[in-house]
């Protein structure tokens, strides 16, 4: 599980690392039993892929695990309250990590990927956070620490 509480996207958070979909509905069903809806004051789960999936995974992989786990969540309709959002309308936040990719992760923001993991410090990288900046994305320029994946 993860042990990073951050402020990301206006919600306080809790980051999973998910590798597929069975590991991505495990780690929400700890969490949904574990804590209160972030509704009620509780913490947004932010589910974070594996360390430089953007570049050898992509982004259409992503896209694609996170709309299964948010179909499932909603055909299931007890994990999380309606109303619990992350920006893009799905139940969670999700943070695709591009390693040191600049490329990669302006191709992901070009394909609706609001946050991403960027450890580059190059000009291509402050060009990349730039791009996120004025679409009001979010960059984490380190990997959160996570205790064990799911």
């Amino acid at each position: 599980m993860s042990m990073e509480n951050r402020l990301l996207l206006g919600h306080s958070c809790r980051f999973l690392c998910v590798h597929d979909h069975a590991s991505g509905l495990r780690a929400l069903q700890c969490v949904a039993l574990a804590e209160p809806a972030a509704d009620g004051g509780g913490v947004m789960p932010v589910l974070l892929s594996p360390q430089g999936a953007g570049v050898y995974l992509g982004v259409v992989w992503w896209h694609a695990l996170m709309a299964g786990l948010a179909a499932e969540l909603d055909m299931e309709n007890r994990l999380f309250s309606a109303g619990v959002r992350g920006g893009d309308g799905l139940p969670f936040i999700h943070v695709l990590d591009c390693g040191i990719s600049a490329v990669h992760a302006v191709m992901a923001l070009r394909q609706g990927q609001r946050a991403v993991v960027l450890e580059a410090q190059d000009r291509q990288a402050e060009a990349a956070r730039t791009l996120y900046q004025q679409a009001a994305g979010v960059v984490l320029v380190h990997r959160p620490a996570i205790i064990s994946p799911y």
